[in-house]
């Protein structure tokens, strides 16, 4: 005997609803599981020795933050008004000129975000790259913020020169294994190992997110940050400690290789960029609740 049961067209469209969300719920559990279950793809040299620290407001951390773009990724004030990051984050296909995106950054507290919207205004133009290396060479863009907020949490200084004997160096970033209401994540020490057709060979630790990364050196705990070079990309391997290799190194866009390209739009002096419009009041907003995007 075969049971029919008749619905009316409210209880069928009812049906449907409830089907279809208890089907995205089951999506949703099946990618946690997936993600849970997979182990973290980056290339970390060595061992892991990262550390997380507060970005607070007077500390020479704060000028690095956070870019809401295609991915999220690393930026950092160069001026008062203008950010570095990388141009992958975008794509690589079209051109991200005049995009806007968030920057922002924990810096005020741990419980919220000083941010600004901000139009990319310059790039390396990776978009016409036509091999790897030459699109790494190009993975830089400038934003210009519509708020400055390096009136308020400073910026960095770009150094130009060659990847030899260079001081100990450190990078940090905002990358997805850690929270970032925890704080800005550190690799203490790490080092260039030479170039390659206009790249730096370096073991800072590169994680997803720690695209656009500083490379830098610091004289005193609290001095502003001495900026060599941009992370740009790395292999992605499952384990984290081996023997560093050239071969697989993670590559830098270096600042003799951008600054021709965006001295024209920084600021000469903070004086004379925190003028006028440029003081406007900054923008808290409460902390994003989850570790990989805004919430």
């Amino acid at each position: 005997m075969v049971l029919t049961i008749r619905l009316d067209s409210h209880s069928r469209r009812h049906l449907w609803t409830q089907w279809t969300a208890l089907l995205r719920l089951a999506g949703r559990i099946a990618v946690a599981l997936v993600l849970a279950s997979s182990p973290l793809r980056a290339t970390i040299f060595d061992h892991d020795d990262r550390i997380t620290a507060r970005a607070d407001i007077n500390g020479s951390y704060a000028p690095i933050g956070l870019v809401w773009a295609d991915k999220l990724a690393t930026g950092f004030l160069v001026d008062n008004c203008h950010v570095l990051t990388v141009q992958h984050v975008f794509g690589q296909v079209q051109s991200p000129m005049g995009r806007e995106v968030v920057f922002g950054a924990l810096i005020a507290d741990q419980t919220h975000w000083t941010w600004s919207w901000g139009k990319v205004i310059a790039t390396g133009r990776m978009e016409l790259a036509t091999d790897y290396d030459a699109a790494r060479a190009a993975d830089w863009a400038l934003l210009k913020l519509r708020q400055c907020l390096g009136t308020t949490v400073g910026y960095v200084t770009l150094v130009s020169g060659p990847p030899d004997d260079l001081p100990e160096l450190q990078s940090a970033g905002y990358p997805s294994d850690r929270k970032y209401v925890e704080g800005i994540t550190i690799d203490p020490a790490c080092r260039m190992h030479g170039a390659r057709r206009g790249l730096w060979l370096n073991d800072c630790a590169a994680l997803e997110g720690n695209s656009g990364s500083p490379i830098f050196s610091q004289i005193g705990g609290r001095s502003r940050l001495q900026v060599y070079a941009i992370q740009s990309a790395a292999y992605g391997f499952a384990n984290h400690s081996f023997t560093y290799d050239a071969h697989i190194a993670n590559v830098a866009t270096p600042m003799s290789a951008i600054l021709p390209h965006i001295r024209k739009f920084l600021t000469i002096s903070p004086s004379r960029a925190a003028t006028g419009a440029q003081l406007a009041k900054v923008t808290v907003l409460p902390a994003a609740p989850c570790a990989r995007e805004p919430c």
